[in-house]
């Protein structure tokens, strides 16, 4: 969507205003389509909403569309967004992990050593030296 707003000047508010009052269905179209906040910033979208809600219910059937149009692009905009909101922290988690996880090779040889240990010692502290020992007693 950057590429779309480098693409076009900056919308003359007062000529969208002046284009929304019109009697022209067709330049009315147009001031709703320069509301779009793929033309324009969030901003002027924002102050604008009210004027698009009303667009909803013009009396042209192509004003109505664009209206539509203006909408779904600015819902499309925010999914987008949010949805790069939410990679960005789960990239960040699973560098973290990814950090934790990858050690020095002592540290390796360290846990190695630690988990042999810790089973040897669960396996002495089970009751089944009693059964194994039973069945080689003499």
């Amino acid at each position: 969507m950057v590429r779309k707003r480098e693409r076009w000047a900056k919308p003359d508010v007062n000529k969208i205003e002046a284009d929304l009052q019109s009697k022209d269905e067709v330049v009315r179209g147009r001031g709703v389509g320069g509301l779009c906040p793929c033309h324009c910033d969030w901003d002027l979208f924002e102050q604008k909403v009210d004027v698009l809600i009303r667009s909803l219910r013009d009396p042209s059937r192509a004003v109505r569309r664009m209206a539509l149009h203006v909408f779904a692009d600015a819902a499309i905009m925010q999914s987008k967004e949010e949805l790069k909101y939410y990679l960005e922290s789960g990239e960040e988690n699973i560098g973290e992990k990814r950090a934790l996880h990858f050690r020095s090779m002592e540290q390796s040889l360290e846990a190695r050593t630690k988990r042999k240990t810790q089973k040897r010692k669960r396996w002495n502290r089970t009751s089944h030296r009693d059964s194994i020992g039973r069945l080689y007693e003499p």
